[in-house]
């Protein structure tokens, strides 16, 4: 029997009638509560876990919430210890589950359903037991109102949230339940399909630390903008799909609009980038967008339009390739910019206020074109294959636009407006007072948190019933302006009940600032607190660097931030804009939070979660377990790479035996499905993306930078096939890399510019792109010849200048690498100083996903808490302390300090065997080092050059005489020891 079988018993899988759910709704929140009878005892465990996710409570306290992301096949269970709060006599065990009907970048849509069950034993020995059942007691949740925006095309949708429609006490025994509560629908016992498999939690819970704002960096009053029309349309261009793919669309939405005046208007679009392409005819006349992103990454575009007194038809077509399918538009006035309403109307019908045609509603799918030409509502009506969006198809909220497109009054708040403004910063019990600023207006407090954060948002206040209290989270400011994060609803909007409340949001979500705008007050808003409950993996500060050089200090507490924040129950790119396990991504990551935070269960998890992905694709997809099922070539290689390094590092033999056959499968899909006849590399069918850069990598071509990775890959392979004895399999994958190898060097070098091309074309052309990403890889790789290289190392340096240059931080990652190998450290040490020292200038406290160039000055990147670009944090401790193992495990560890200019330097690192330590100390005559390793470990130190004899070396402690290794002095040490050379 399994262990969660055993965890489990007799309990059931429970859901409810889907019927009594919508469809139509992509998201919803279920109430599930049971009663029952407890006696004094030692101890009690709770196991529980449910699809989509749960929030539970016993008696009214919070227990937690899950589970952690996974493949539904293979679905995970938390466990946890309760005595605490469970009472002899009656108790109440109450949960809350949040459906999801459609996929994100974290889950793949299923079925809803909960399971749980307590076990202890009474205090005479008895066993005791409560388990999921029918006589489970469900009712929807009807304060989460729905339908909302989604966050963004990545993640699930966003929280409207009515007190006045909360259960009083339904969390706490004695609630008497109504004929709302209904019997809970079994689905089967524990193993049942699809949660065929069920796992004890792999990692530990997450953080729950309370962090309060360090400030206030604006506060003043708006006037609020006039409602835009907002709506998902996936179940219109997507009936039945529920994935989080892009998907070619093809659909028309039509209004109109009846006006008392002629009017000159601007209807604003967002996102056409991850969005919907949307045009717009005006009685059946096309007109021209304006791009005015910006060269903001989502692509925001509008239109200019006349017309006249009277009604008008206006028609939006909608084809293309989307991610999102979120119909949003506001108006404006031209001449005086201020938001004005327009009231969509369908003549003669009530139902709604739009219509669709869709491709698949048609016999022709381009008919939504023609459609979109007609000129005027009585003829558009006639035609079929029409439909009504009703009216609760449209979003109840679209609170991203209310504070976008509000208009600020003022910047400052009287005396007769507020009072005690910085109070609810802190946690204790004063508290802001805010006076209503009257109809149409709001009043808006813009917290300042004093560095990124990621969690769930929650505030305490006392207000009228029906206030709404928005929220708004962002991560910068650019050059005093918020950058605004257009497609992204980092929202919430809470309806007050009457007296004193506290909210605490149910979702996720990161940002440094974060806006609290206030209307319909109805009388004064008390506030008494605002923080953030952060939420990560526990991030312990065990390892840690400094050095004299306060800027560098400084880049690798960013670093270090940075991963911490991007590590959730997996690596996830982003605490705000996607929250997914990108798997190249979190590659940069795993080897700083591994060695700094002891996060290597989160290191195995993350990349058995990827292995896992071969069950639905042929190798292993770009981001999981996800509803885009997607392969980015790179990042499956990057995903062998770090399984060879996990045991390099940790010596974990059985996990790396567990994923070799993954490995190797996914080497001999490439080997079998994916070589050129013609010139025997790799022509991968996948996404080839390695660098947000204009580099040649088409999906199709024989990529070089690809078959780098793909050589690189069956290097490490080979060797962890030696290490279990599968002689054959390393003698082919050595034999494979070498074939890879020669034909880089046969069809890819071009003689006339010294360097690797990008690519060769599916026409047999070969590129005339030359990239620094290119050609550092192969020499990194070591695919260059022995007489390529020096040509290679003055591109390090100074490439040409048609080359493309490396243009993310990530990217930089294996610059480093390069650099590193090559021994210019100086070059190293400076790319560091450069790259990330430019974020800490711009007042960054994490690090960026982009550097300045790929969008405008006003947005010199979109996420600005990116876990790929933490490379000091791993480069730092590993350069300029030196330290590396020699054995797998660290059983041998290598410690060669580096001071590149600094005059001292200390850090330490976690092992397997423990913390390995190292301070030095560089004066004018003389160079200190010292070293503290765990018991057992052979340290190997190797001096900077210093004297030509050993006469000049004292060692003291456990260290032996010095002796010359590769022209340097070399000693070897236990334990700890302390090393003084003197010039």
């Amino acid at each position: 029997m399994t262990l969660a079988l055993t965890d489990f018993g007799e309990a059931q899988w429970i859901g409810f009638d889907r019927s009594m759910v919508s469809n139509q709704e992509a998201a919803s929140y279920v109430c599930f509560r049971h009663e029952f009878q407890w006696k004094p005892m030692n101890e009690a465990l709770l196991h529980i876990t449910a699809d989509y996710r749960y929030t539970v409570w016993l008696n009214g306290h919070f227990i937690g919430q899950g589970p952690v992301r996974g493949w539904t096949q293979e679905w995970f269970y938390d466990t946890y210890e309760v005595e605490a709060w469970l009472q002899p006599g009656i108790n109440a065990i109450a949960v809350l589950v949040h459906v999801l009907h459609t996929s994100t970048f974290q889950y793949i849509a299923g079925i809803p359903g909960l399971l749980a069950r307590i076990s202890g034993r009474s205090l005479s020995g008895e066993p005791l037991e409560v388990v999921s059942g029918q006589d489970w007691k469900w009712r929807r949740h009807f304060s989460f109102g729905s339908p909302t925006p989604r966050i963004s095309s990545q993640q699930a949708y966003a929280e409207h949230y009515d007190a006045g429609l909360e259960l009083p006490g339904w969390k706490l025994a004695g609630f008497v339940v109504n004929e709302e509560w209904r019997e809970a629908l079994p689905l089967g016992m524990a193993g049942c399909e699809p949660w065929i498999k069920l796992r004890p939690r792999d990692i530990p819970l997450l953080t729950e630390d309370e962090v309060h704002p360090a400030g206030i960096k604006s506060f003043g009053t708006v006037t609020l903008p006039e409602p835009a029309w907002s709506m998902d349309l996936r179940q219109w261009l997507l009936p039945g799909v529920v994935n989080a793919s892009p998907n070619a669309v093809c659909g028309l939405v039509a209004t109109t609009v009846k006006l008392d005046r002629p009017i000159y208007a601007r209807f604003c679009f967002q996102d056409r980038t991850s969005g919907m392409n949307v045009k717009l005819y005006v009685d059946g006349q096309p007109v021209t967008s304006r791009d005015v992103s910006g060269s903001h990454w989502s692509g925001l575009y509008d239109y200019e339009v006349h017309m006249d007194e009277g009604e008008h038809l206006l028609s939006f077509l909608i084809e293309g390739t989307a991610h999102d399918y979120h119909f949003q538009v506001s108006f404006h006035e031209i001449e005086s910019g201020r938001s004005i309403a327009l009231e969509p109307r369908l003549p003669g019908i009530s139902d709604g206020r739009f219509v669709f045609f869709g491709a698949s509603l048609l016999e022709d799918s381009a008919k939504p074109r023609s459609l979109a030409a007609v000129g005027s509502w009585q003829l558009l009506f006639a035609f079929e294959g029409m439909r009504i969006i009703p009216h609760g198809q449209e979003h109840m909220s679209n609170v991203f636009h209310q504070m976008t497109d509000a208009v600020v009054l003022s910047r400052s708040l009287g005396a007769d407006q507020v009072q005690g403004l910085y109070s609810s910063c802190g946690g204790n019990a004063d508290y802001t007072l805010l006076h209503d600023p009257g109809d149409g207006k709001a009043v808006r407090i813009i917290y300042e948190f004093e560095q990124m954060t990621a969690g769930w948002i929650e505030f305490e206040i006392c207000a009228e019933e029906g206030a709404i209290v928005d929220g708004y989270g962002f991560e910068a400011y650019q050059g005093g302006n918020i950058v605004h994060m257009h497609s992204m609803h980092n929202t919430l909007r809470y309806v007050a009940r009457k007296g004193w409340q506290r909210y605490r949001s149910f979702i996720q979500r990161g940002f440094r600032y974060w806006v609290i705008q206030a209307s319909n007050l109805s009388g004064d808003l008390k506030i008494r607190s605002v923080r953030c409950i952060q939420r990560t993996y526990p991030s312990p500060r065990i390892g840690g660097f400094r050095c004299e050089d306060e800027r560098l200090n400084r880049i690798f507490e960013m670093s270090r931030r940075t991963a911490q924040l991007c590590s959730d129950d997996a690596f996830v790119d982003c605490p705000t804009y996607e929250q997914a396990f990108w798997v190249g991504d979190a590659y940069v990551m795993s080897g700083v939070q591994a060695t700094l935070a002891g996060a290597d269960p989160l290191v195995r998890r993350s990349l058995r979660l990827a292995a896992a992905s071969i069950n639905r694709s042929p190798v292993v997809e770009s981001q999981v377990p996800s509803g885009w099922e997607n392969v980015l070539s790179t990042w499956s290689f990057l995903w062998s790479i770090a399984c060879e390094e996990y045991y390099g590092y940790w010596g974990d033999a059985a996990f790396a035996e567990e994923m070799y056959p993954s490995l190797l499968k996914q080497i001999r899909y490439f080997r079998d499905e994916c070589v050129d006849e013609g010139t025997g590399l790799i022509r991968s069918p996948f996404w080839n993306l390695l660098d947000w850069a204009a580099m040649d990598c088409p999906d199709g071509a024989i990529v070089t930078h690809v078959n780098g990775w793909f050589a690189e890959s069956c290097r490490r392979i080979a060797q962890l096939a030696d290490l279990f004895g599968h002689k054959q399999d390393a003698m082919e994958l050595r034999a494979l890399r070498a074939t890879i190898i020669a034909g880089i060097n046969v069809h890819l070098w071009s003689g006339e510019r010294q360097a690797y091309a990008d690519c060769i074309h599916k026409d047999g052309r070969l590129s005339s792109v030359f990239s620094e990403q290119t050609n550092l890889l192969c020499y990194l790789h070591d695919i260059a010849l022995p007489e390529r290289q020096s040509a290679l190392l003055s591109y390090f340096v100074q490439p040409p200048d048609d080359f493309i240059r490396c243009a993310t931080p990530f990217m930089r990652y294996f610059k480093l690498q390069a650099l590193e190998k090559a021994g210019m450290l100086k070059p190293l040490v400076q790319e560091i100083q450069d790259t990330w020292g430019y974020m800490l200038e711009q007042g960054s406290t994490t690090c960026w996903e982009d550097m300045p160039g790929r969008w405008s000055s006003a947005y010199p990147t979109r996420s600005y808490c990116h876990g790929w670009s933490v490379a000091p944090a791993h480069f730092l401790p590993r350069i300029i302390l030196g330290i590396t193992p020699i054995e797998a495990g660290f059983k041998k560890v290598r410690i060669a300090p580096q001071p590149i200019g600094l005059h001292w330097a200390e850090g330490k690192l976690n092992t397997p065997e423990g913390l390995v330590e190292v301070r030095w100390i560089k004066g004018e005559r003389e160079f200190k080092v010292y070293v503290r390793l765990p018991r057992g470990v052979i340290g190997e130190i190797i001096l900077p050059p210093a004297p030509l004899t050993a006469d000049g070396i004292i060692v003291s402690g456990s260290g032996t005489p010095p002796y010359l290794t590769a022209g340097k002095w070399t000693i070897s040490v236990q334990d700890e020891a302390s090393i003084t050379i003197d010039s």
